[in-house]
């Protein structure tokens, strides 16, 4: 097992298992409710950490798709080759967020507006954008506006590291400034309230940054391994500890600085046991992962808060809760996929 070099491309290669397994970490987490007095509630707590996986692996999608589109445009002098067309960029990105979006956006929302808990411009303001995270932190659906805004702003990042490669240390810079938003006052009294959106801004950065390691099928000696093992039991222990008692006594950002180690570390070595597994098993992950975003959008407040009033118990509560979700998450992936066929072959067309 240790003579086998780390081979980045692997990330490629099981990307739906893992977009599967960060989607089940997340579900599990959600789960976990009242706190228990086992190891296993800690463990559960830190499933938030699927967030992370999430957006390491689209980096590495996104850098795929810009890198591939560029290498089709150099050919092109005119100034209407940016390296790839923004316009069927933002289209692909938010054709597979925003149908989705809207119509859970509205189911939730609209019978807030109905039983007068939201006036009419909340209501349209939070299905359009959500603007409730983006105003005073409301976390329903926070990810859905996080991931479109690092979507928007991935490109300037990805064109930037392209003709300037030194700029991919800008992920510290990220850091950094996950510190200035909690402890310089002028933007901490500004946005404060968004640490969950700043706290994930290095991850996402990095997952591009990890995205030509993993084109260019980079690997690591096999002794690195040992290395990987180290940074995943060292930053495991970390949040292990940090949710074993001492939440709310810290701020969050210092967490998710070691959910970044455990991120790379836990995908790169979940690598190897999916090269080994059934294949049942990694077309089941990918499934799973296929229809992530729907999982997200309806697991927890449609399905979970329902079924938490049968008290069935933990591992009962998930397995349940996994199987509605699947279910729910298939048909509406499936009823967008009809609506938005027409347009992602239109965009098809035009890219040849």
């Amino acid at each position: 097992m240790t003579n086998r070099p780390i081979d980045f491309s692997a990330l490629s290669r099981h990307r739906g298992s893992l977009m599967g397994i960060a989607m089940l970490m997340v579900v599990l987490f959600h789960v976990g409710g009242m706190r228990h007095n086992d190891i296993w509630w800690c463990i559960s707590r830190c499933g938030n950490i699927g967030v992370d996986m999430f957006l390491f692996l689209s980096g590495i999608g996104l850098w795929f798709a810009w890198t591939k589109k560029g290498s089709q445009n150099e050919k092109s002098s005119s100034l209407n080759s940016l390296h790839f067309d923004l316009k069927k960029y933002f289209l692909r990105r938010y054709l597979r967020i925003y149908p989705a979006w809207l119509i859970i956006a509205s189911l939730h929302y609209i019978p807030r507006y109905a039983d007068g808990r939201l006036s009419i411009t909340d209501t349209l303001l939070s299905i359009t954008v959500n603007w409730g995270f983006w105003e005073h932190d409301e976390l329903t659906f926070w990810f859905i506006p996080a991931i479109m805004m690092l979507y928007t702003i991935a490109p300037a990042y990805m064109e930037l590291i392209r003709r300037r490669p030194v700029w991919r240390w800008l992920p510290v810079a990220a850091m950094l400034l996950c510190m200035l938003v909690r402890y310089w006052m002028p933007l901490y009294h500004t946005v404060g309230h968004l640490e969950i959106f700043f706290s994930r801004i290095p991850i996402f950065l990095l997952g591009i940054n990890a995205g030509l390691w993993v084109k260019e099928r980079r690997t690591l000696e096999p002794s690195a391994l040992w290395l990987l093992l180290l940074l995943f039991a060292m930053s495991a222990l970390v949040c292990i500890n940090f949710e074993d008692g001492l939440r709310g006594r810290f701020p969050l950002f210092i967490e998710r600085m070691a959910y970044i180690p455990l991120t790379v570390s836990m995908l790169l070595l979940l690598c190897r046991p999916l090269s080994a597994a059934p294949a049942w098993l990694c077309r089941s992950l990918s499934f799973f992962g296929s229809i992530s975003l729907e999982v997200y959008l309806i697991h927890y407040q449609f399905i979970l808060v329902n079924i938490r009033q049968w008290q069935l118990g933990y591992w009962l509560t998930a397995a349940v809760l996994i199987a509605l979700s699947s279910v729910a998450a298939w048909l509406l992936h499936k009823a967008i996929d009809i609506i938005t066929r027409p347009l992602h072959k239109a965009l098809d067309q035009t890219s040849h």
